[in-house]
């Protein structure tokens, strides 16, 4: 993956996050797959690479007939027609596929896309995976769209297992000062009302970002201010030389001083579908990397 690629998901994953809008619920009567008498839907159109592992996961990607054009795992979704962002998909590219359900995410960009089809009879599921425990129940809601929902428990039972492991590896450690960036310039940092702030906290982490934000901008003078002992760069990838070179102009910040600086990427923590146990690992093994020795 490109960094130009990986810094646009970011963007995005920002937007998104930042500014998830629901449809009134006047307006967006959601498909019900599980209900009585009910078949389930036979073409599938994902808008979003999480939906897109999740319906996977859950054993309902054979059905999937098209994609977003951020949406890569697993491997055989590049092969399939994409009907553009998730942020602004097409309404023409999506008819086009004979869609039984359209499955997605919130997002200012395509609340007009999601209106037009339901008002074409398309029905148009959108669960709003903003904060980590809504995850089980857009899991649910995904599960049922696709008419597996005792798929869709298994996987929410899943995970709840997979999560509690890590949390156990730090519990009762103490808590680190991290700083996590997701862009350089300007510095934007992951705050503690963000999903990703969220995992950070369950990682074991005191995060040093402005409290009560979720993607607050700071300056690097409050970074020296509060001195984190470890810092996680997300703003470049797995480009470690050019990350990680951006902090040493800080040689004070014990993160720096004790090689505690790492570029980070995670698809897997990005997006909060069946991988993110692994991504949450990921993240904690960066905090608390004594847990796992």
């Amino acid at each position: 993956m490109s960094r130009g690629r990986w810094a646009t998901t970011v963007v995005l994953l920002v937007l998104f996050l930042a500014a998830a809008a629901r449809a009134d619920e006047a307006d967006a009567p959601r498909a019900r797959a599980d209900q009585p008498g009910s078949a389930p839907p036979a073409r599938i159109v994902s808008l979003a690479p999480s939906v897109t592992e999740t319906l996977f996961a859950l054993g309902a990607g054979p059905r999937v007939v098209a994609v977003s054009t951020f949406c890569d795992y697993p491997p055989e979704v590049t092969h399939l027609p994409k009907i553009g962002s998730f942020l602004a998909p097409s309404v023409e590219a999506i008819i086009a596929q004979r869609p039984d359900v359209v499955i997605g995410a919130p997002s200012p960009g395509n609340h007009e896309a999601a209106l037009t089809l339901r008002r074409l009879g398309i029905p148009v599921v959108a669960p709003d995976p903003e904060h980590l425990a809504a995850m089980p129940e857009v899991i649910r809601e995904i599960a049922a769209a696709a008419g597996v929902p005792e798929a869709g428990e298994r996987m929410v039972a899943r995970i709840a297992r997979e999560m509690d492991a890590v949390r156990r590896r730090v519990a009762g450690l103490p808590r680190r000062r991290v700083l996590m960036a997701v862009g350089q310039d300007p510095l934007v940092a992951v705050g503690e009302t963000s999903f990703l702030g969220e995992l950070l906290t369950e990682a074991g982490a005191s995060n040093v970002a402005p409290p009560g934000t979720s993607w607050p901008r700071v300056t690097l003078e409050y970074v020296v201010s509060r001195d984190p002992e470890v810092i996680i760069d997300t703003s470049m990838g797995t480009e470690e030389q050019s990350s990680v070179g951006f902090w040493q102009r800080l040689p004070s910040l014990a993160a720096v001083r004790d090689g505690h600086v790492y570029a980070f990427r995670s698809y897997r923590v990005l997006r909060p579908g069946p991988r993110l146990p692994a991504g949450f690992e990921d993240l904690a093994r960066l905090v608390h990397p004594e847990a796992w020795q």
